[in-house]
């Protein structure tokens, strides 16, 4: 039995939290959460072993593998999103710390969305 997972810290809520209120805390958790997510969802997007739970996607019909594929995408591109409004935001924090912690607060939806498809283990 083959897998892989990514390893999210265990202080990542509680940085993302402390993020609201310090400029570099905000700025180093956008950059980083944004291509931590993108890569990991490039990873699983090209992974040899992708789909992970391949009898549920190969029964279910190409629907739910394109299904699979577009998801990791728009993961992928929305990690590309969150680290350019880290650099935005970097520009001028004063004015843009509302901005930047919306995006934090959204981003957990794609990050649960790749931690859902990574726990998947892939048998051989």
């Amino acid at each position: 039995m083959d897998s892989f997972c990514v390893h999210m810290p265990a202080t990542a809520p509680a940085d993302a939290a402390a993020a609201g209120h310090d400029d570099e805390k905000l700025r180093r958790a956008l950059v980083g959460g944004g291509a931590a997510k993108a890569a990991a969802a490039l990873l699983l997007a090209l992974s040899s072993r992708s789909p992970p739970a391949a009898g549920v996607f190969l029964r279910g019909g190409t629907a739910l593998l394109c299904a699979y594929y577009a998801v990791l995408a728009a993961v992928a591109l929305f990690g590309g999103l969150e680290v350019a409004v880290g650099f935005w935001v970097a520009g001028d924090p004063d004015r843009r710390r509302g901005w930047g912690r919306r995006v934090i607060w959204v981003s957990v939806v794609p990050l649960v969305v790749v931690a859902g498809f990574g726990g998947f283990a892939v048998l051989k």
